[in-house]
């Protein structure tokens, strides 16, 4: 690791396309004093003793041949990004020039980055902790100002903080216990209770956090809308006036969508995913029976259903049998009534009795447009409930970190149940809690799992 960090490296740091300016980015011990054999500015200078965090103007040269003219910008450790010496150089933003500075100092003895290894290096010099460096991550990726908002937050580390904090309250439970190891009999019911409220408290954060994060999930990949009904009661004309685009072909033969079709759309800052599937209904072949189960799999997953019928045919049976077979895989249906431009076939009474346990009842055109901003509103008001103000981003494998912690403060207020002993049990698995907040916060993670977080990452961050 040590030979890792004492090596030069250098890549492009923005995005490959003409533009007017294009960054390169080295970082490592030596990367002034390389800068200075290629680097002539036009003020006369010695570029290694100019103060930090400066910017000079010059051109860069390879031997007698003029490559680009350029800023650049000499950062001194400790107080760059990667808590290196760092160089910045603004040339103009054509893919041959910046490729030829990147060529010209790798024959200089730099090396060419790895994928997000300037935010690595940041990571293993201790300037930001693991979850911080995915705090990057997930800025570059936003795509909603939503997720931008609490990207920042998790790149300045208040989630670290949060982490840190819990982390610092297991450790001290856990000394309490360890110091009555040899004495377990002289353990009063009241010390037990106070251990176990102070467990109790920890494992209920804990509990939070998880909630917190599994919010994060879809507020960054999206809030699943399903449109779901029998066939050709008008859901892929719903699914084209909420995209506002014609991405489904609108038949009037039922079952025109044999699979489902999948859009995104940005409402107010959040982004939701709406998917138009294929009509629930016995199949015809073996095609559209595969549509057929991509949509319950949908269902199942799905943070919010548009269960649509006919204004124009009424409550058919079919409508009842799908109803039920859908609210047996999840619940969080929204009966939309389509077709308001047409004479109505709608009992009131029977539609409030037969769908009495959708969570509301909106009445659309997607031929008018009528009950279109309503049904808009509907979704952002269902999103607004979703309690977003503590919403954490956390990879797979530090969910599952998270989980095991609270199952292993789950089982040591179990263990204080018992009427003698287990205080060893509980410092076990007290130790082990902390272990695997650590491991979120990066501080005992294996290289294997830096690597596999920071591959995610573009070359030059």
């Amino acid at each position: 690791m040590k030979k890792y960090l004492e090596d030069d490296i250098v890549a492009i740091s923005t995005p490959l396309g003409h533009s007017g300016i294009g960054v390169v980015r080295l970082s490592g011990p030596n990367v002034i004093s390389l800068l200075k054999k290629v680097f002539i500015p036009f003020k006369k200078k010695d570029i290694e003793k100019v103060p930090s965090h400066t910017l000079h103007y010059g051109k860069i040269v390879d031997g007698e041949r003029v490559i680009d003219e350029v800023m650049v910008a000499i950062l001194r450790a400790p107080k760059t990004y990667t808590k290196e010496d760092m160089v910045e150089i603004y040339a103009h933003g054509s893919p041959l020039i910046l490729r030829e500075i990147v060529t010209l100092f790798q024959k200089l003895g730099a090396r060419l980055a790895d994928r997000g290894e300037f935010t690595k290096r940041a990571f293993l010099n201790g300037r930001i902790d693991l979850l911080q460096a995915e705090g990057v991550l997930d800025l570059i990726y936003a795509r909603s100002n939503k997720v931008l908002d609490f990207a920042l937050k998790k790149l300045e580390g208040d989630f670290s903080k949060r982490l840190k904090t819990l982390k610092d309250k297991i450790e001290r439970v856990r000394i309490f216990l360890e110091a009555v190891l040899d004495f377990p009999e002289d353990v009063s019911d009241l010390e037990k209770e106070k251990w176990k409220d102070m467990i109790r408290e920890i494992s209920q954060d804990v509990k939070y956090l998880i909630e917190k994060s599994e919010k994060g999930e879809w507020l960054r990949g999206g809030y699943k809308i399903i449109l779901v009904g029998r066939p050709n009661v008008g859901k892929s004309s719903l699914f084209n006036a909420l995209m506002r685009e014609e991405r489904v072909i609108v038949s009037p033969y039922p079952g025109t969508t044999r699979d489902y079709i999948e859009g995104e759309l940005i409402l107010s800052g959040f982004i939701v995913k709406l998917y138009d599937t294929a009509g629930l209904r016995e199949p015809k072949d073996e095609i559209e029976a595969l549509g057929i189960e991509k949509t319950k799999e949908l269902i199942h997953q799905a943070n919010l259903i548009f269960f649509l019928i006919d204004n124009s045919e009424g409550v058919l049976l079919e409508d009842i049998r799908l109803y039920e077979q859908i609210k047996s895989i999840n619940n969080k249906i929204v009966l939309v009534i389509n077709k308001m431009d047409l004479p109505s076939k709608i009992n009131e009474k029977e539609i409030r009795e037969k769908f009495r346990d959708v969570m509301g009842i909106l009445h659309i055109s997607t031929y008018t447009k009528e009950g279109l901003d309503k049904l808009e509103d509907f979704i952002l008001s269902s999103i607004e409930k979703e309690e977003l103000e503590d919403v954490i981003f956390l990879n797979i494998h530090h969910q599952t970190l998270l989980k095991s912690t609270y199952e292993l403060l789950t089982e040591s207020l179990e263990i204080l149940n018992w009427s003698f002993g287990g205080y060893d049990i509980i410092a076990e698995n007290l130790y082990e809690a902390e272990k695997l907040i650590g491991n979120i916060l990066g501080e005992e993670t294996s290289i294997d799992i830096v690597d596999k977080i920071f591959e995610n990452f573009c070359v030059g961050k």
